[in-house]
């Protein structure tokens, strides 16, 4: 059961006033997590086809119960997500029939599946070990604008020079003051351009996205990049 996830106990996990939104929403459920995918994500895919992550120690921030995290274990030495909601953790492991070890307090492992409950922002490169490859799914994109700078910082300084790391976009309007935010490439360029090689690998029309109808979009692009530390 998710509440028998004793995350709170963990120093790393607190939640703030901007963070609630995240506990709410995995407490209401439905349309609230209506990010969370049933289907490993096709981004997922096509780094395992390109041998991205074989043998690779994989960071997914805000991984919440993501299923692209089983799949990645199949290719990853380790995959290691980060998740501030307890909820999520619990339903994440009781949705894969694994029963993970807390050791220390917060982290969770199953075989070469970790998941840390914790505040992204209080994790140091020390906390996290070596990385290989970030993949971030939905993860810049669910921060507010003012909160950006905050992010990429951290993400820069959690992850050594040559580590790459992919990120998904959503770039869409009218934008919307809620999250999944829109963010395209001159916004990309922007965060990152300073500590890292970016090459922009997919743009995507996504006219059938379900975000089109519910919320009377105008059109939606799908991005991916492939960026590499510096």
């Amino acid at each position: 059961m998710a509440d028998d996830y004793s995350a709170q106990a963990n120093p790393l996990w607190s939640v703030t006033m901007e963070q609630q939104f995240w506990v709410d929403s995995w407490d209401e459920g439905g349309t609230k997590t209506s990010f969370h995918l049933r289907d490993v994500h096709e981004h997922a895919v096509a780094l395992a086809e390109q041998g991205v992550l074989d043998d690779a120690r994989v960071l997914v921030p805000l991984c919440g119960k993501s299923v692209d995290l089983p799949f990645f274990a199949r290719y990853a030495r380790e995959v290691v997500g980060i998740e501030l909601v307890p909820r999520a953790v619990g339903e994440f492991f009781a949705d894969n029939a694994l029963t993970p070890v807390e050791d220390p307090p917060g982290v969770f492992t199953a075989g070469n599946l970790v998941i840390r409950c914790a505040d992204l922002f209080r994790l140091t490169a020390a906390d996290l070990g070596p990385v290989d490859v970030v993949y971030d799914r939905a993860s810049l994109i669910a921060f507010p604008e003012d909160m950006r700078d905050r992010y990429v910082a951290t993400m820069t300084g959690l992850i050594p020079p040559g580590a790459r790391y992919w990120i998904n976009t959503l770039e869409y309007r009218p934008v919307l003051p809620t999250p999944p935010f829109s963010v395209g490439p001159e916004q990309i360029e922007a965060y990152f351009d300073a500590a890292f090689d970016i090459a922009h690998v997919r743009r995507d029309e996504r006219p059938e996205h379900r975000m089109i109808e519910k919320l009377g979009l105008d059109h939606l692009i799908e991005h991916g990049f492939m960026l590499t530390r510096r």
